[in-house]
């Protein structure tokens, strides 16, 4: 459970950065990140059966988060979402996974989709700071790819 904490905390962490320092994408994606963090605390279930079957509750927050990202990414005059929706798309494959294979080990099931986290909150930091120095060095940054007045 100390994990769980932990892992809490960096998000929080990373979250409030992108949220004071990031551009739009950073700040979305930020956000995302930590309500789908915090949703998946509510939906999972109780220790002795995590993990024995399909979690639904999360496989739903993660489907959700999936199509966030993505549409981040398709939106965003940024590489590094792409990086995230990818990483992120890998850790939902494992409730597909699951579903298909229900003697997929319970261990393997609970890695493959959580891992991930981690380097998409790695990856979230990373894109924050490069934003910053871009709007330091320019002056300003482009956050959309296209200046939809809709995604300002």
């Amino acid at each position: 459970m100390d994990r769980v904490w932990l892992f809490y905390a960096i998000q929080v962490a990373a979250s409030g950065y992108a949220l004071l320092r990031g551009g739009a994408p950073e700040r979305l994606t930020g956000l995302a990140l930590l309500v789908a963090a915090l949703s998946t605390g509510f939906v999972q279930r109780t220790i002795p059966v995590l993990f024995a079957g399909v979690e639904s509750g999360v496989m739903i927050v993660d489907l959700i988060l999936l199509a966030v990202l993505i549409a981040i990414t398709l939106k965003a005059d940024r590489f590094w979402p792409a990086w995230a929706t990818a990483l992120h798309a890998l850790g939902t494959g494992a409730h597909l996974a699951r579903a298909i294979s229900p003697d997929v080990i319970r261990l393997v099931y609970a890695v493959l989709s959580a891992a991930w986290s981690y380097p998409i909150v790695l990856l979230l930091v990373i894109g924050t700071v490069r934003h910053s120095r871009r709007i330091r060095a320019h002056g300003s940054d482009l956050d959309w790819s296209r200046q939809d007045p809709t995604f300002r």
